[in-house]
C-alpha cells in the first residue's frame, strides 16, 4: 500500500511522507504514484519561467525505513523486543561495538515514533475526559520507559565494560530527555491542565515528571531551555537538531542518483548530427555540381549550409530531448545499503496541457467555480512522476526488527511560486452601518491543488490535496473529499 502524511515542514516548504508498503509473501512490488499540481495562471509559473532543473533543486527527495512500530505501553514491558535486544548489547558493548551503537539508535528512534503517535490519538479526541485520560497513560507510560532505559547505564558501567562505549549511550538517553520534555510541553499547550479540570490526576503527574526530569537534565549536564537565553537558545536547537540527525541515521537508506535516459539521449543526439550533416553535405555536394570549387556562389552556399546544419541540429536535439523527457524518467535512484540492493526508484517531471489530463485526475480536481471556469483561463499543471520497486525479502534481511517497508520524504519548496504574488495583506474598510468606518485588512491568498495518484498491487487511489499560501509564506494544507 501507499501512505500519504502531508504537513508543512516550514513557512515555504510543503512535505509529503510517502510510505511504501510491500506486501506479505510477494517477492517484489511495484508502486506508481502520479502528482498532479495545478497552478493559478497569475502566478506565472510555467514551462517558460520554470525549468526541469529548477523544480529538482527546489525539490528534496530522501529515503529511510519505516520506524518499527511498537504501542508505548509495549514498551513498557522488560520483555518487549527493543528492550530485550539494548539490554544484551550491554552486556557485551565493547566486542560488537557497532551493533550496541545501533540499538541504541533504534531504541530511541522507536521510543519517539511510540510517543508521537500516542500523542496524536490525544489530539484525535474530542471528549476532554478521554483526552485527560489519554495524557495520563502517556506521561505514565514514558516515564516508565525513561526509568528502564536509565537502569542499564549502570549494568553498563559494571567491570567497566561500558568504556568507550557509554558515548552512545549517553546520546540516546538525552535525546530521549528531550523527547520528554517537547512532549510534555505539547501536553500542557493541548489541554491546559492547570486552567481545566485542575483537580484531576494529570497536574500532579505532570509536575511530578517535569520536576524530575529537569533534576536529571542538570545533574547529567545536558543542555536546557533558558527563559533569557543569551544566545537565544541557539546551542540548544543546534545540539537537539544534531542529537535527531544522530538518532534517526540508523534507518536512513543511502541512495545512488543517475539520469535515467543517458544512453537513449546519446542515440538522439547523434541522429539529430547525422541528420544535420547529411543536409549540409547534399547542398555541398550540389552547389559544387553546379559552380565547381573555389567559386562565390559554392563558398555562399557553403556557409549558409553549415548555418542551417547547427539549427537543425539543435531542433532535433530539443524535439527528441522533449519526447524523451515526455514518455521516459528523469532520474534513476538505486536504493542500497552495503551489499544489499532493495530496490530503485525512478521519478520524471513535465509540464503537460490540461487537455492531456485524464478525465478522472480533473475530476478529483474539482474545478467547479463559475468565477473562474467562465473566465475561459486554465491553470498550469505541473506533473511528478514516481515509480518505486522494492524487494520484500531484502527489506526484511536490513534488520531484526519489523520493518513494514520504506518512506519516501518529499519537500517541496514553493519559493518559485510566491515570486510575483501580490502583497500578503489588503486593505479593507469595516461597515458598520452608522457613518463611520473601521479600518481593517484580509490576507491576499493564492491556492495550488495536488492531485495524486497511487496504483499499486492492480489498485487505483485518488488524493487531493489544497494548499493555501501567500506572498508570507504556506497557511495550510487540507485533504479535500469529493
Amino acid at each position: 500500500m501507499i501512505d500519504i502524511k502531508p504537513k508543512i515542514h516550514d513557512s515555504n516548504t510543503l512535505e509529503f511522507k510517502v510510505g511504501y508498503i510491500p506486501g506479505e509473501g510477494v517477492i517484489y512490488n511495484d508502486f506508481y504514484m502520479n502528482t498532479w499540481i495545478y497552478i493559478p495562471e497569475v502566478l506565472d509559473v510555467n514551462r517558460h519561467t520554470y525549468s526541469k532543473d529548477t523544480f529538482y533543486c527546489d525539490t528534496l527527495s530522501h529515503m529511510r525505513l519505516i520506524t518499527p512500530s511498537y504501542q508505548l505501553r509495549e514498551l513498557t514491558d522488560e520483555h518487549c523486543l527493543p528492550f530485550t535486544r539494548i539490554r544484551q548489547a550491554c552486556l557485551n558493548p565493547v566486542n560488537e561495538k557497532k551493533e550496541f551503537e545501533t540499538e541504541v539508535k533504534m531504541f530511541a528512534s522507536i521510543v519517539k515514533s511510540s510517543v508521537r503517535d500516542a500523542y496524536i490519538k490525544i489530539t484525535q479526541q474530542n471528549n476532554d475526559d478521554a483526552r485527560q485520560s489519554l495524557a495520563c497513560d502517556l506521561v505514565e507510560q514514558l516515564k516508565t520507559v525513561a526509568e528502564m532505559y536509565r537502569s542499564l547505564r549502570s549494568l553498563l558501567m559494571e567491570d567497566g565494560r561500558g568504556e568507550g562505549v557509554v558515548v552512545f549511550y549517553d546520546f540516546g538517553d538525552e535525546f530521549i530527555s528531550n523527547i520528554i520534555e517537547q512532549h510534555m510541553g505539547r501536553i500542557v499547550k493541548l489541554l491546559n491542565p492547570r486552567q481545566h479540570h485542575s483537580g484531576g490526576p494529570l497536574l500532579p503527574m505532570l509536575s511530578q515528571m517535569l520536576d524530575s526530569e529537569h533534576k536529571y537534565r542538570r545533574r547529567r549536564g545536558f543542555l536546557e531551555v533558558e527563559d533569557c537565553s543569551s544566545d537565544d537558545n541557539r546551542q540548544f536547537v543546534y545540539r537537539a537538531s544534531q542529537l535527531k540527525k544522530y538518532i534517526e541515521s540508523n534507518l536512513y537508506l543511502p541512495t545512488f542518483k543517475r539520469r535515467n535516459t543517458v544512453f537513449l539521449e546519446q542515440v538522439a543526439f547523434s541522429f539529430a548530427a547525422g541528420v544535420s550533416m547529411v543536409f549540409a553535405t547534399v547542398v555541398s555536394f550540389a552547389f559544387q555540381q553546379t559552380y565547381g570549387n573555389f567559386t562565390l556562389p559554392f563558398f555562399i552556399a557553403l556557409v549558409i549550409s553549415y548555418m542551417f546544419k547547427d539549427r537543425i541540429k539543435d531542433l532535433i536535439r530539443n524535439y527528441f530531448a522533449n519526447r524523451l523527457g515526455s514518455r521516459f524518467y528523469d532520474y534513476l535512484i538505486t536504493i542500497r545499503v552495503a551489499a544489499h540492493k532493495i530496490g530503485w526508484m525512478k521519478e520524471g517531471f513535465d509540464f503537460v496541457s490540461p487537455k492531456d489530463v485524464s478525465r478522472h485526475v480533473h475530476e478529483k480536481r474539482a474545478r467547479k467555480n463559475p468565477l473562474v471556469v467562465n473566465r475561459g483561463v486554465d491553470e498550469q499543471v505541473i506533473q511528478y512522476r514516481k515509480y518505486v520497486h522494492l524487494k520484500r525479502k531484502e527489506v526484511d534481511r536490513l534488520s531484526a526488527y519489523p520493518i513494514n517497508g520504506i518512506n519516501n520524504i518529499v519537500r517541496f519548496n514553493l519559493s518559485s511560486f510566491m515570486r510575483k504574488m501580490d502583497n500578503p495583506k489588503v486593505p479593507l474598510y469595516v461597515n458598520n452601518g452608522d457613518a463611520a468606518l473601521n479600518f481593517t485588512s484580509g490576507d491576499k491568498a493564492y491556492y495550488l491543488n495536488f492531485v495524486i495518484q497511487c496504483k499499486y498491487e492492480g489498485k487505483s487511489e485518488y488524493k487531493r490535496y489544497r494548499v493555501c499560501l501567500c506572498r508570507d509564506g504556506i497557511k495550510n494544507i487540507e485533504e479535500k473529499q469529493q
